[in-house]
């Protein structure tokens, strides 16, 4: 008789656990969809910088969608953790409800997005506790290089990497008996002069590697210094291979003029060529580091 009653307390118990995971479930849903409306310029300012011309965040549609796999490769690991509501998920909540409300007022996009997911990590503390966040805290974080950086600050910053490149570049050519000389981003050779263009700088690649390099990171097996090293190490090895491809492209140039460089053909090759080297790479790196480089469990 007692098994029986111990059996009707633990399946009452399930019950009302799965019950409250579904009110929660749907009251975090309800309270999205109404900060879908909210944020909804946000939304469409983000997707404009996304498919703008030129570009430096085309690959930002693919960041929500990694992140969705992710969390949805954690599925069964919801099932076995408790609900235990986070206040400090209010808190999180209100921060950013006031920084949306600034960058409002201040027109600031990029931060007010910021905001969207500062109020998406406080729900999911207040709803479904600390360790639910602590499943799906990296999947939310990764959907933060989906948001572009100001243009002020992507100009600036392109600007000084096209310079850098263009002037690396230079000294290489010179290596092989090339008489050049940069000033500012064009570049004077024996045959020709060439404009160290925006895409040749470098940033793109940085933004959109350093998005690879910490999924990769995550992935593989490794400490987390060696993790940290294997994500910094993204940034030069972007520049070294657009220093590679400005190089490239003004020794072609010195010898079979201006003209072959505007080829589309060879200008996408020369894109996906940064990518390659790029990705082997952060590969390598991941090998001297020791880093498995396998399938984590995700579950």
């Amino acid at each position: 008789m007692e098994d029986v009653n111990i059996n009707l307390v633990l399946e009452k118990s399930k019950y009302q656990f799965s019950v409250t995971k579904i009110k929660s479930g749907i009251m975090f849903l309800l309270i999205l969809g109404l900060l879908g409306l909210i944020y909804y310029p946000i939304f469409i300012w983000i997707w404009q910088r996304w498919f703008a011309a030129d570009s430096y965040y085309t690959h930002g549609p693919l960041i929500p969608i990694v992140s969705i796999v992710l969390v949805w490769l954690k599925r069964k690991n919801f099932s076995k953790v408790q609900i235990q509501s986070s206040n400090l998920g209010l808190w999180l909540i209100i921060a950013g409800i006031l920084i949306h409300i600034v960058s409002a007022f201040a027109r600031i996009y990029f931060t007010s997005a910021y905001s969207f997911l500062i109020i998406i990590l406080g729900l999911i503390l207040f709803f479904f506790g600390k360790k639910v966040t602590r499943i799906v805290i990296f999947p939310l974080a990764f959907l933060l290089f989906m948001i572009p950086f100001p243009v002020s600050v992507i100009e600036a910053t392109t600007l000084k990497m096209k310079l850098f490149v263009a002037q690396m570049s230079v000294g290489i050519i010179q290596l092989f008996d090339i008489s050049a000389v940069r000033e500012g981003s064009m570049v004077y050779m024996q045959n020709t002069s060439v404009i160290v263009g925006d895409p040749c700088s470098g940033l793109r690649s940085i933004i959109s590697l350093s998005a690879l390099s910490i999924l990769f990171a995550y992935i593989v097996h490794a400490s987390y210094t060696k993790k940290a090293i294997l994500f910094i190490s993204s940034i030069p090895i972007a520049i070294i291979a657009n220093v590679i491809r400005t190089t490239l492209t003004l020794l072609i140039a010195n010898f079979y003029g201006n003209e072959i460089i505007t080829n589309k053909y060879l200008h996408n090759g020369f894109g996906l060529m940064v990518f390659i080297i790029a990705f082997l790479g952060l590969f390598f790196i991941g090998k001297i580091l020791k880093c498995k480089i396998i399938q984590r469990d995700l579950s």
